[in-house]
């Protein structure tokens, strides 16, 4: 399946629409001029709690991005409230420590923002929370990354009961027009050009109380996270830790026995578990390379070889056949075509 095949499967809840489409109406923007080019309808929008496909919303946001011009996302972040992340919003915020609260956003993130993925690792002194892109965005890439920012940022504090003051955000692109408003929207320190998208905080904040902690609420609310995951996309407890456990060590990905070790667990009762949702650690680790691939194809200067070692690949024209398996195209070709003038000139194309 191409990487817009696989866009065009991907819902997103319709909360966050109507909260684009609320802001707007505040501005006095016709309401219906930013659904155009979609077959969304105004009325069924409203009244319904269905998901809306990923590449709709996309377009509904690229609508209000020409009317109100670079930016006007920003204005958004009051109305990114706990209850308009659904069950997530509410397990976070009801964790028993932040890291409890960052173990959820981990797992459940693709309830919320199917175009991510998150991977957490202490590095140092630090816990850094990793962002993957899992397409190209296009013209809507900073906007998308930058809202799920502020949710995490807003998904953190709340239970903290304080700003995270003392953090830093990468950016892995240029600093845009509206750079100030993204440091008055954000209370972590911002860093552009960066490597990657990431969030670093001290790793001794993991250990601290969440102020609005309540274990029988976390505890259901969690169920209700992996029940709308699993409806959404089939996928289970079991293969949530082995994804997270794989982006988690991007540099020397590991095997299967060594997850089940870090789990208490056997290696057949994951490989058990792993069935009963229709997959294995073969299948996940191939779609973890498709994430970690196109991420590096976009935001680093690594050479089409050296992501495939990175990756696993001891020989990379077997990489170079698996790519062309899952996109379509040669990694080359998809470098040059999902990155900007900007970008392909900043880079080597391997």
């Amino acid at each position: 399946m191409s990487m817009n095949d696989q866009k065009q499967l991907w819902r997103m809840p319709a909360a966050y629409l109507k909260v684009f489409l609320q802001h707007a109406a505040s501005e006095n923007l016709p309401i219906t001029q930013l659904l155009e080019g979609t077959s969304l309808q105004l009325d069924e929008l409203l009244q319904s709690d269905q998901a809306v496909s990923f590449s709709e919303t996309r377009k509904v946001l690229s609508n209000v991005s020409v009317a109100m011009g670079p930016g006007w996302h920003l204005s958004l972040a009051p109305r990114l409230t706990i209850p308009s992340h659904g069950p997530l919003g509410f397990a976070a915020v009801t964790a028993p420590d932040l890291r409890a609260a960052v173990d959820v956003l981990l797992r459940f993130i693709g309830i919320r923002g199917p175009y991510l993925r998150l991977a957490g690792s202490v590095e140092g002194e630090e816990f850094v929370i990793r962002l993957y892109e899992t397409t190209d965005m296009g013209d809507e890439r900073n906007a998308l990354v930058e809202l799920a920012m502020l949710a995490i940022q807003s998904l953190l504090e709340r239970p903290l009961g304080r700003e995270f003051q003392g953090a830093s955000i990468a950016l892995a692109y240029q600093a845009p027009v509206y750079w100030k408003q993204l440091e008055a929207a954000f209370h972590p320190r911002l860093v552009f050009d960066a490597n990657r998208h990431a969030l670093s905080f001290p790793a001794e904040w993991l250990d601290e109380p969440c102020v609005l902690f309540d274990e029988a609420m976390h505890r259901y609310l969690v169920t209700r996270c992996e029940e709308e995951l699993r409806l959404a996309s089939g996928i289970l407890p079991a293969e949530i830790a082995v994804r997270q456990a794989l982006l988690s060590r991007p540099d020397k990905l590991p095997g299967l026995a060594e997850i089940a070790a870090s789990q208490n667990i056997s290696t057949r009762t994951l490989i058990r578990r792993l069935k009963r949702g229709n997959t294995s650690y073969q299948a996940i680790l191939e779609d973890v390379r498709k994430t970690m691939a196109v991420d590096y194809l976009l935001h680093s200067g690594m050479s089409v070889a050296s992501i495939a070692y990175r990756l696993g690949y001891q020989d990379p024209s077997n990489f170079g056949r698996a790519f062309r398996t899952w996109f379509g195209v040669p990694p080359g070709e998809y470098r040059k075509s999902s990155r900007s003038p900007a970008l392909q000139s900043q880079y080597t194309n391997g």
